[in-house]
């Protein structure tokens, strides 16, 4: 069994040095010693590192808001995994150091073959198994009821096997339901960094947070609560229905929050969640076509592709998959443009080239992934990708009106 050794401190630069020599000298591996700094101004951090730990630092002490029995509100946090022995014990790791006790965290092993169960076990958190697959609307809807946690919490927070999370994580979200209106809380994904695919995601979901999500948040229409990032009322989760007939349940609980009128969704973006992109463009397609296809099915299913639906949050889904179809169809019929006015295909071309440039060059600053920066000659490449998956998808469920039920998992490194 693999231990590991938790250390919080603040201002602790005359016994930091010491006690780390201390548990290495006992046999614990650097690897295995986590040293979080909360917002020490000594230097704490820095000797730390100096014994190859790992150190976590808040920018600000947080010690007091973010212990668990501080918070005024009782929280839990449901981990539906299958197959997920690579990234499991580093997503619980990181739950607890955030704040969440053992004992609240709940983890929904969906049939695993891997050990997956196991290992989340190792960590003593409450771990129930199915013995076959049954997927992971149904997972997180067996968990709820097995430990009653709506009943038993506050707050339900649900988070991905493959995910990481900020150690303010808990403590802001959290105070995000200070208002009773508010029914969930969003966090803010981020991709973790492993070759120029995730770079373009790392993008992708840049623009979604610097562009989007703000806005959305403000006027109350957000679209999508990812299931990597959010968090809910518990009165308001019991009433959400975990069904099979989309295959994006985390748009389709959204959806639902709106349509039954249970409260506002806001976003919050200090709410960090790094999470583990396809690294391959084969399980990039597989992805991105799982979820367009999923969004056009909460659209149809919820009426929101028709002229009668004028919510707030039916005309935003409007706007958006309007446009998406509107740009990836002209980006698709490119080769026509180029016969008809080949001077101004090409001028767009290099237009496009200069503005995900300027984008990644932004990105790059904002978030310190000079990754981004490096790959952005290759984005306008993987955008003819996403164009001709969205327009596919598009095709599949509002023309041809097929039921597509496939689910697809991100192969974890």
């Amino acid at each position: 069994m693999r231990m590991c050794v938790l250390i919080p401190a603040n201002n602790e630069h005359l016994g930091i040095g010491k006690t780390l020599r201390s548990i290495l000298k006992a046999g614990m591996a650097p690897s295995d010693v986590y040293l979080v700094d909360d917002g020490s101004k000594d230097g704490t951090g820095d000797i730390g590192r100096s014994f190859g730990v790992n150190v976590l630092r808040n920018e600000t002490n947080v010690a007091k808001a973010s212990s668990p029995e501080k918070y005024q509100v009782k929280f839990c946090v449901i981990i539906p995994a299958k197959d997920e022995k690579l990234g499991i014990g580093k997503t619980v790791q990181s739950v607890i150091i955030a704040g969440a006790s053992p004992s609240d965290i709940y983890v929904m092993d969906d049939g695993s073959s891997d050990g997956t169960g196991d290992i989340a076990n190792s960590f003593g958190v409450n771990v129930l198994r199915n013995e076959q697959n049954i997927g992971k609307a149904r997972s997180i809807l067996r968990a709820t009821d097995h430990w009653q946690l709506t009943k038993t919490y506050d707050i339900v927070c649900l988070m991905d096997a493959d995910t990481e999370v900020n150690s303010d994580y808990f403590h802001v979200c959290i105070a995000g339901f200070s208002n009773p209106s508010i029914a969930a809380v969003c966090g803010r994904a981020l991709s973790v960094p492993h070759n120029w695919l995730t770079a373009y995601r790392s993008l992708a979901y840049w623009i979604s947070h610097a562009i989007y999500k703000g806005g959305q948040s403000n006027m109350g229409v957000i679209t999508v609560v990812p299931g990597c990032a959010a968090s809910f009322r518990a009165d308001v989760f019991a009433q959400l229905e975990w069904n099979s007939d989309t295959i994006v349940e985390d748009m389709d609980c959204t959806i639902q929050v709106h349509r039954k009128k249970l409260g506002k969704i806001v976003y919050q973006p200090k709410a960090h969640v790094f999470t583990q992109d396809p690294s391959n463009l084969h399980g990039y397609i597989k992805q991105m076509y799982r979820w367009d296809v999923g969004a056009w099915q909460v659209g149809r299913k919820y009426g929101m592709t028709k002229v009668t639906g004028l919510r707030k949050v039916d005309l935003e889904y409007k706007l958006l998959m309007g446009e998406g179809i509107t740009f990836a169809t002209m980006i698709l019929l490119t080769p026509l443009w180029l016969l008809l006015s080949p001077l101004w295909v090409s001028r767009v071309v290099i237009g496009e080239f200069a503005f995900q440039a300027l984008l990644a060059t932004v990105c790059a600053i904002c978030d310190r992934r000079k990754d981004v920066l490096l790959s952005c000659l290759v984005f306008p490449l993987v955008r003819l990708v996403d164009c001709a998956v969205f327009v596919t998808a598009f095709w599949q469920v509002m023309v041809r009106q097929q039921q597509i039920n496939t689910w697809f998992a991100v192969k974890r490194y």
